[in-house]
């Protein structure tokens, strides 16, 4: 819910100007057929945390385009980058951190080292990918330790 909680926080903020859609955490790819088969429902992208977020956006009556499928847009606005949606690539994307990061264990070490997928080491690669342009994290410490983590200064 903190995910669906700070992207909604952000588009209240855009919305005079802007209209926003919202779509649950999604996956493509092999990762949709694993959703499908109910294999991700420890995850956002399924599951209790799945049905939470459409109850979340039904509440409060937003616009959902699930998978951003609807529309060609022209900013994504999201809260983790663990995977980047292949229909949103080549997107303007602005990462808004989440407020969590699990720590660096040995795990994250060999994600990084080894350059294996991200979510292999949960939330402490998130901001790791440089797939987006913008990176709103919640003070310069955070700022700091993204960075010592391996994220480009912008």
């Amino acid at each position: 819910m903190n995910q669906t909680k700070i992207v909604h926080a952000v588009a209240r903020q855009l919305e005079v100007d802007h209209a926003c859609y919202f779509s649950p955490y999604y996956t493509d790819g092999v990762f949709e057929l694993a959703a499908r088969r109910g294999l991700l429902d420890f995850t956002v992208i399924g599951g209790t945390p799945r049905q939470h977020t459409e109850q979340y956006l039904a509440d409060h009556q937003l616009e959902v385009d699930y998978g951003g499928r609807r529309h060609d847009y022209d900013l994504v606005v999201t809260a983790s980058d663990l995977l980047i949606q292949k229909n949103i690539r080549h997107k303007k994307i602005v990462l808004v951190q989440e407020g969590m990061t699990d720590r660096e264990t040995f795990m994250f070490h060999l994600v990084k080292g080894l350059r294996l997928p991200r979510y292999l080491a949960s939330t402490s690669t998130n901001g790791l990918s440089d797939a987006y342009q913008y990176f709103c994290v919640a003070s310069a410490g955070y700022r700091d330790l993204f960075i010592r983590k391996g994220r480009r200064a912008l």
